[in-house]
């Protein structure tokens, strides 16, 4: 009796069937929930309230004579009010002492609420699953001890591995030998702080070329505050570290630059205050001594303040082509160009230089030489490299002009026999910050400006300038400009 008075009060759903499913008793439970009286289940079968598995149902009720222990599985029940539900059904064996036949004892579980909590769950995962693999950016999500469990496609993708040979640590592997450490040490100490954190490193694209990501995590909790993991994003910025990178370099060489040109100016003032102060100087005995001054004399002192002046004209020429060319006012206009217009016509302006120290300048090549260039950048280049050569020649020197047609270049040799330069003096040639003053066999000044202008000039052209010596035995300068077209 008291048996009977616990079946039928059990908060469980508990029914008993014969072993073709028909039922025999159900407690208030059952009744309660297949929507039955207490007199309206006899004859009734157990199967026909299944909505799905009936041929489990029974293949299972027809071994449980067999059950040394509870059998379960889940199925759907019809139960009152026509409403289906998910249900775990357990059978066993079931005795109360007094009937014939073997009874069976069911009882049912309702996993509806939790079969739609899981469902919900899934559909929410798939729901972000879905929007994470169209996001333009690598998402991943690993659990509370930080080994991933999801990546999205576009991680996929870069590394052209699966879901799976990524999950875990395993894509630590691909991380940059020079980054791993200090990665694995600001993730690590997220993970066990539980703080969000950013990080820059090398990942190996499917390329097997490096690439610069900036990873980004922060750490999920569930409704109660629970620890869940992280969920983060990956970005490349590769691009942003070379613009980084290419406006440091810029911003490095922009200051040099401006360092350099400080010094430079600086040489530059001295040069100019120097032969001024010369020029100025012979005017000033000009004026106050005229009278006392021997005819010869004066003439002298003219004819001094004259080479100054010109020296110090073509200085001045030079920065201002030199300033214009770093301004960009500097028209170029290339087109086939006679250099032997351009030579015949320095030879003539020097003239009279070459004719005081009695240096020959000579042409080795045939007049019908062209090249593809600006024929004023040009005339100042060759006018530069000649006049540099007549300075550092001894009396009675020799300078040769040859030319050389190259594949799709003319190459242009002047070659002296003047004083020459050792390496360090070679080393000091066309920088900016080296320029200083020399002095010529004949005590002609210079600053180096005009080597510095014939390099700008000749690489703006697509040229290059070098040049060999030997210091006492003469120097020969070497250039190229594009072959005439």
């Amino acid at each position: 009796m008291n048996d009977l008075i616990l079946f039928d009060n059990s908060p469980s759903i508990l029914l008993v069937v014969d072993k073709k499913g028909f039922l025999i008793n159900l407690n208030n439970s059952a009744k309660e929930f297949l929507g039955l009286d207490a007199d309206s289940f006899r004859n009734k079968n157990l199967v026909d309230y299944l909505a799905e598995n009936q041929k489990s149902f029974l293949s299972l009720l027809n071994n449980a004579d067999q059950l040394t222990f509870p059998q379960s599985i889940e199925i759907k029940v019809c139960a009152k009010n026509n409403y289906t539900l998910y249900t775990s059904l357990s059978i066993n064996k079931y005795s109360d002492g007094k009937q014939k036949e073997e009874y069976f004892l069911i009882s049912l579980f309702d996993l509806t609420h939790h079969k739609m909590q899981t469902e919900l769950i899934k559909e929410s995962q798939l729901r972000f699953e879905n929007i994470a693999n169209s996001a333009p950016v690598m998402i991943w999500i690993t659990d509370v001890s930080g080994l991933f469990i999801f990546v999205n496609n576009i991680w996929s993708e870069f590394t052209n591995r699966t879901t799976g040979e990524e999950l875990g640590l395993n894509w630590i592997h691909d991380v940059h030998p020079d980054d791993t450490n200090d990665l694995i040490s600001v993730y690590q100490k997220s993970i066990d702080e539980r703080v969000s954190f950013s990080h820059q490193f090398r990942f190996k694209r499917k390329d097997k070329v490096y690439r610069w990501l900036m990873m980004s995590g922060i750490p999920r909790f569930n409704e109660i505050d629970n620890f869940l993991g992280f969920i983060g994003t990956c970005i490349d910025i590769t691009q942003q570290k070379e613009d980084e990178d290419y406006i440091k370099k810029i911003n490095d060489e922009l200051e040099n630059a401006n360092q350099n040109k400080d010094k430079f100016f600086s040489i530059i003032s001295h040069d100019l205050r120097s032969p001024l102060s010369g020029i100025m100087s012979l005017l000033d005995i000009i004026v106050s001594d005229y009278d006392s001054l021997e005819e010869n004399e004066r003439i002298e002192i003219l004819t001094e303040a004259a080479k100054t002046s010109k020296s110090t004209y073509t200085l001045m020429e030079n920065l201002l082509d030199w300033s214009r060319i770093q301004t960009g006012n500097m028209s170029y206009e290339p087109q086939n160009t006679s250099l032997i217009l351009i030579l015949t016509s320095i030879k003539n302006l020097y003239y009279q230089k070459l004719k005081e120290k009695g240096i020959s300048l000579n042409f080795d090549f045939d007049p019908e030489y062209f090249a593809y260039a600006d024929s004023n950048m040009t005339e100042t280049i060759l006018r530069n490299l000649i006049s540099n050569a007549i300075k550092f020649t001894k009396e009675f020197g020799l300078i040769l002009i040859s030319f050389e047609i190259l594949d799709n270049d003319v190459l242009i040799k002047i070659k002296d026999t003047g004083v020459g330069m050792d390496e360090k003096q070679i080393a000091k040639l066309f920088k900016l910050d080296e320029t200083h003053s020399t002095v010529g066999t004949a005590g002609e000044r210079g600053t180096g400006l005009g080597l510095l202008l014939c390099k700008e000039l000749i690489e703006k052209q697509g040229g290059k300038i070098w040049i060999e010596s030997v210091l006492n035995a003469g120097t020969t300068f070497y250039f190229t400009l594009p072959k005439a077209k």
